[in-house]
């Protein structure tokens, strides 16, 4: 499979958002749970009805073009701000035939799949959500004990909303902060975490 990579306009707004560590790959900085929701347009709770991705005319050099996708979702519970009806977000980057382009920090949609997302900046941002992959959160149902547990972008459970800002594992192993919980964060607790943090948030900008 071929890959392209984005025009140097898309590429100079991604340097903003991403750090380069040495001999290490490109990471994105992790913001705090409480920034996240303030930061935040509307944070929804959905599932992806379809993923549509197309080439596109790069508006800064006439010719040029590059890869972006439509991500339509599914709104199961908005959990703040009013985000519009249907929800489509606007991404830069995707698949078309055997081409692909691949911006780094951009999380994967997949059909199907339900996912709390943080989204701030649509149709303006390449990637339109809170600290790129760190904004999108899968909801998982647990077969044994019927709970919908919450996923961070590399499959790690959510224990606490805190960890957010927390270095994700690289083997799979839990952090410390996380064996203290029996269970990961289920949405509807996550939820309501995500509501009290906006309402503080509300009440510090109002004095």
């Amino acid at each position: 499979m071929k890959r392209c990579y984005p025009p140097l306009w898309l590429a100079a707004s991604a340097l903003l958002v991403l750090l380069l560590p040495a001999a290490r790959a490109t990471t994105v900085i992790a913001p705090t749970f409480d920034r996240m929701v303030a930061s935040s347009d509307y944070i929804v709770r959905a599932t992806v009805k379809s993923v549509v991705s197309d080439w596109r005319q790069n508006p800064d050099k006439p010719g040029e073009r590059y890869i972006g996708s439509m991500v339509e979702l599914n709104v199961l519970e908005v959990i703040k701000g009013t985000p519009p009806s249907p929800l489509v977000l606007d991404l830069v980057g995707g698949r078309v035939g055997d081409k692909e382009l691949t911006i780094e920090g951009m999380p994967k949609f997949v059909v199907g799949e339900e996912t709390i997302l943080f989204v701030k900046g649509n149709g303006r941002q390449i990637i339109p959500l809170v600290g790129m992959m760190h904004g999108k959160y899968n909801v998982r149902h647990n077969k044994l004990t019927g709970r919908d547990e919450v996923f961070r972008h590399n499959g790690d459970p959510l224990y606490n909303e805190q960890d957010i800002s927390r270095a994700a594992s690289t083997d799979g192993a839990p952090s410390s902060q996380q064996t203290k919980a029996a269970n990961p964060l289920t949405a509807s607790d996550f939820a309501t975490r995500i509501r009290n943090s906006a309402k503080s948030s509300n009440r510090e900008s109002s004095k």
